[in-house]
């Protein structure tokens, strides 16, 4: 059987994490933004692996590391989405090593990694590689996001210019691009955006502020 529902230029539905796809996008991505909530997984895996490699080359231009640290009301019913099978004090220790993982590449690599810890409502698990977006789907479910439907995104085959994706990430979605392929990629790319920023939290905040 394929190992996805559906292939046309540009876009692949697959059944679980296509980790094959996904390294493959990882070795020829020199700036990559990580948008999956905990990284525990990564420590020991093929994809870890493949990061330390490519956070070592000379090619390689930045790792964007965006890790959650929820405290607000949805965080136990957040957990059970994670990992669905599990006590609340392991998927504690998961975060734990999840932590110490991120703060790890962190430390070997601080010019080039960029660690940033959110308290916002994650959406959907987003992996931005290179001209390449990997988004799953979170979901009240026995099994993990992992394992669910994933789609892969090629930024360049639907028509859009290198490196657009990263472009978007630090500067921001051009509100002039009007086309269904950039606003629909676009809208997972401020997705980072927000989470890096933060820009959800603070604006609850200044929100809050305003009523008062």
């Amino acid at each position: 059987m394929a190992s996805y529902l559906f292939s046309e230029p540009g876009v692949k539905l697959h059944f679980g994490l296509n980790t094959s796809a996904l390294l493959n996008a990882i070795e020829h991505a020199n700036v990559i933004v990580l948008h999956a909530a905990i990284y525990n997984n990564f420590v020991n895996n093929a994809v870890g692996q493949l990061l330390l490699q490519r956070l070592q080359s000379e090619s390689f231009k930045q790792l964007t590391l965006i890790k959650l640290e929820p405290t607000g009301p949805w965080r136990d019913e957040f957990a059970t989405i994670l990992r669905p099978k599990m006590p609340r004090q392991e998927i504690e220790q998961l975060y734990e090593i999840s932590r110490h993982w991120c703060a790890e590449l962190k430390t070997q690599f601080p010019e080039v990694v960029n660690l940033v810890s959110t308290q916002a409502l994650p959406l959907q698990p987003i992996l931005l590689i290179g001209d390449k977006l990997f988004v799953g789907h979170y979901a009240h479910s026995h099994t993990t996001s992992a394992q669910g439907l994933w789609i892969e995104f090629d930024a360049i085959a639907l028509g859009l210019a290198p490196n657009s994706l990263i472009d978007w990430f630090y500067s921001g979605v051009n509100t002039t691009e009007d086309s269904p392929v950039a606003i629909t990629l676009g809208r997972y790319v401020e997705e980072c955006r927000r989470a890096v920023g933060d820009l959800w939290y603070q604006s609850v905040i200044a929100l809050d502020k305003e009523r008062h």
